[in-house]
């Protein structure tokens, strides 16, 4: 009989009080606006702007993914390596574009110093007005190839595994390759993550990285790929517990495969290659054909809004199909 009347009271103190679980309530404005047909919002929403964080997000598929978050309403936090001129190109473009405020940040962020930059200008300058909704980490690079770095690196030769070639003159394995690759892919996502994470609101977000075929058992190994791939995996395996553990904040965790995109990259891949037509051939082994950055961007932007947040914990490949024949 005691039980039954502790029941009966804490389910009438439940109902009066609100009673607040560990799982904070997720409220979904556009569901409860979609009867009246109006976008409902709260005055602290209005008050508020979204920022995204999009790492080498000024050249190639970064800045479709900046345009196309720019064109949902978010402002920017754009990380950039060295090439100054695009920065300011597409800084121009998208404030002109869209009317929404970029704000760009030179370095490697394989690096910490520069994420500590990154964090820095949204701490002092940009927290007081925006909620940081968004974090993207797309920078990535072949080393001596597609960008600079922070070390220094040159393209030598193709560094992989079984084949003698990480192998030194004196027997040594050289591992300075691998280790920034699973800096810059790796130690960089965890870290935008964590921090991000910590900076964001109970409202939301989202967390997405961008990877390449060949890193996990969706698809066969990639020969040639051994390198950045070692840090890729430890990006999607992350992912994953990010997504485990953010849901409770209503942020969603997610790594999108590209296919073969058009961008200068692939140009520059395929003249160390010695083959200009590589990414045509490649381009053949997909179903709808080659990809191009733009399409990337809109997959990100769906997966940064709130249509896209039920999705969590997806390596989902962006690729026209071609994961099907590689």
């Amino acid at each position: 009989m005691l039980l039954q009347i502790l029941i009966i009271q804490l389910a009438t103190w439940r109902t009066c009080t609100g009673f607040q679980t560990k799982h904070p309530m997720r409220l979904n404005i556009d569901e409860l606006s979609a009867e009246s047909g109006k976008r409902v919002t709260s005055n602290f929403e209005q008050r508020r702007k979204r920022l995204a964080i999009v790492t080498g997000g000024t050249r190639g598929i970064g800045r479709a993914i900046s345009e196309r978050l720019a064109a949902d309403g978010f402002d920017l936090l754009l990380n950039y390596c060295a090439d100054v001129k695009s920065s300011q190109a597409t800084t121009q473009s998208l404030q002109d574009k869209y009317d929404c405020d970029v704000v760009c940040v030179s370095g490697d962020i394989s690096q910490t110093k520069t994420r500590d930059k990154l964090f820095t200008e949204y701490d002092k300058h940009l927290k007081a007005t925006h909620d940081l909704s968004a974090i993207v980490h797309n920078a990535g690079q072949y080393v001596g190839i597609t960008s600079q770095n922070g070390l220094g690196l040159k393209h030598e030769k193709i560094m992989a595994f079984g084949d003698g070639s990480i192998l030194t003159e004196d027997g040594n394995v050289d591992l300075t390759q691998m280790h920034y690759y699973q800096k810059l892919y790796g130690d960089a996502y965890i870290d935008l993550c964590e921090r991000g994470l910590a900076r964001m609101k109970y409202s939301g977000g989202s967390l997405v990285g961008i990877s390449s075929g060949g890193c996990t058992l969706h698809y066969r190994p990639s020969p040639g790929y051994d390198m950045p791939g070692t840090g890729k995996c430890t990006m999607e395996y992350a992912m994953r517990l990010f997504a485990l553990r953010a849901g409770m904040r209503n942020v969603n965790c997610n790594v999108i495969i590209p296919g073969v995109t058009s961008t200068d990259a692939w140009e520059n891949l395929s003249k160390i290659g010695g083959d200009k037509k590589m990414k045509q051939k490649l381009e053949k082994l997909s179903p709808m054909g080659g990809t191009c950055p733009l399409d990337i961007g809109k997959v990100v932007a769906f997966l940064c809004s709130s249509d896209g947040r039920p999705i969590t914990g997806m390596s989902i490949p962006v690729d026209n199909g071609i994961h099907l024949k590689l």
